[in-house]
């Protein structure tokens, strides 16, 4: 009985001297915030987790916390939020490198992947390596490649939408489209997704499942590794409907160690391949095996990681942004109006298609789809930095290894940058505007950061561009549209931050009538 007595004593001071100094004498004691949140992370994990009876719900508390205490909130023990729309460039900067919290690292499954790499060091050597695959000259010459599975796209709306009363779920037909284009491109794999009936894919349907996981993964990562350590033969048959990832799984792992074997080869064979050549490597695979990375770098599973996280995050954010866009586009029939006059204009036959370069010489397409991404980033959640050296904010001084943040959705929300942010007006980006007082000095584009900033920005964002300029172009050049069954609060309005995005469970998805301009058929060259 002592020792239990004498354990329960000890537990208790400590728990009592550690709440004093985290209240009192922590080096952020004097950050303003929630008594609560200083004391616990659990006070962030309620809101994560359980608040509003289905968790997501941080974002939006962080912006009453905002209003309550000022510009700096600390959130947690050692995190602090800022909204500053200033400071985004000091924390998430191209300058200097900082670390991401361990946390992150299994937060999506695939822990060796480049998104899920805390340590800066370890990310700039893996980023390197991938970075000219997506360099934005390279990605112009996929136009073709792209506008074919557009065409794809396009030939089954006349096929099996167009002036039949049929509805398409939009989201799935992004999906499809944006999945069949990054495995084609990244993996030499043409899964054809876009010949699913429906447009619905039960794999890419599973991948968006993922993100449910995304917060619990974050407060327990030992149930994230323990999910990636049961053997498929028990995540088959207890999720059935994990089948299809589990499958594409197998499938990276088979291109990973054909791969391998054709590098061996090479080896074997004294041929020597510069790896600056990106344009000679027949996957994204073997450029990263011909890199010079580490061997433990190279082995199976870490190229697997990359592969699903290429996926899964290429996927996610641009179908959320194409569907949104689509949306406020047929919601709005002035905006659809614009844009096809525009395109037509561009384009007088449609059936021939424009280059990445003269699609982004289109102001109001341009402009429509900088709108969309301000309301529709990829990542909604704060992406927290640790610091390396002491910070200053104000009259605070943040220590180094404070955990420090900010978010698009508190910058794309800043009323006094983006006046009625929640509407969708696409001509507040028309003619390189600056941004209203008290920001003038810098242009209004300062302040998107739908794909973030700084040496952690988004790798994919010239392929996420052109797959965004090339749906839209088409699909609004051939096809008239009508919102069917859709409304803004059941389907549209963002009520929990699931990493990304999320709207109410209940919704059946974005859909639409599509009908031929003017009834002609689409032909495809």
């Amino acid at each position: 009985m002592f020792p239990l007595v004498a354990f329960l004593v000890a537990s208790s001071l400590y728990v009592v001297a550690l709440s004093f100094y985290r209240l009192y004498f922590h080096p952020l004691a004097g950050v303003p915030g929630p008594k609560l949140a200083a004391l616990t992370g659990w006070y962030e994990a309620y809101y994560d987790l359980v608040a509003g009876g289905h968790g997501g719900q941080m974002t939006f508390h962080i912006q009453k916390l905002h209003k309550q205490y000022g510009k700096i909130v600390r959130i947690n023990p050692h995190s602090v939020h800022i909204d500053d729309a200033d400071y985004f460039s000091a924390i998430y900067t191209a300058r200097e490198g900082f670390d991401r919290p361990e946390y992150v690292r299994w937060r999506f499954g695939s822990p060796h992947a480049l998104i899920s790499t805390p340590d800066h060091h370890a990310h700039k050597l893996k980023r390197k390596v991938q970075e000219p695959f997506f360099a934005k000259g390279r990605i112009a010459k996929l136009a073709p490649m792209i506008w074919a599975k557009a065409n794809k796209m396009c030939r089954t709306l006349s096929r099996e939408y167009a002036g039949n009363g049929r509805p398409v779920r939009l989201d799935n037909m992004f999906a499809c489209l944006v999945a069949d284009v990054a495995t084609q491109y990244s993996f030499d794999r043409d899964y054809s997704w876009l010949e699913m009936d429906g447009f619905e894919s039960p794999f890419l349907q599973a991948i968006v499942g993922f993100k449910k996981l995304a917060h619990p993964a974050t407060y327990f990562p030992w149930m994230a590794r323990a999910l990636v350590s049961i053997p498929d033969s028990v995540v088959r048959f207890l999720q059935p409907s994990r089948s299809t990832v589990l499958d594409f799984q197998d499938d990276m792992r088979d291109m990973v160690r054909g791969a391998q074997s054709d590098v061996e080869i090479e080896k074997a064979e004294g041929i020597s391949i510069d790896p600056d050549q990106v344009e000679r490597d027949k996957t994204i695979i073997h450029g990263i095996l011909r890199s010079g990375l580490p061997g433990e770098e190279l082995e199976v599973e870490q190229l697997k990681d990359h592969a699903a996280a290429l996926l899964a995050g290429g996927v996610a954010s641009t179908v959320w942004t194409l569907s949104l866009a689509s949306y406020h586009i047929i919601n709005d029939r002035d905006v659809m109006k614009k844009l096809r006059a525009e395109l037509e204009a561009a384009m007088p036959d449609s059936n021939m298609p424009l280059t990445v370069e003269e699609l982004g010489r289109l102001p109001y397409l341009m402009a429509c789809i900088d709108e969309a991404l301000r309301l529709a980033p990829g990542q909604m959640a704060r992406s927290p930095r640790i610091s390396k050296k002491a910070m200053v904010y104000g009259t605070h001084t943040l220590p180094a290894g404070t955990h420090i943040s900010l978010d698009a959705w508190h910058m794309h929300h800043n009323e006094a940058i983006f006046p009625s942010s929640f509407e969708f007006r696409p001509e507040r980006w028309l003619n390189q505007p600056q941004a209203p007082p008290p920001y003038e000095a810098r242009p209004l584009k300062a302040y998107l950061v739908s794909f973030s900033r700084g040496t952690r920005n988004c790798l994919g964002l010239n392929l996420a561009n052109a797959e965004m300029s090339i749906a839209l172009a088409a699909l609004f050049r051939r096809f008239d549209w009508e919102l069917f069954e859709t409304t803004y609060d059941a389907d549209v309005k963002v009520v929990r931050d699931l990493i990304a995005p999320e709207v109410p469970i209940t919704t059946k998805g974005i859909r639409a009538l599509v009908t031929d301009i003017g009834g002609r058929p689409f032909h495809s060259h």
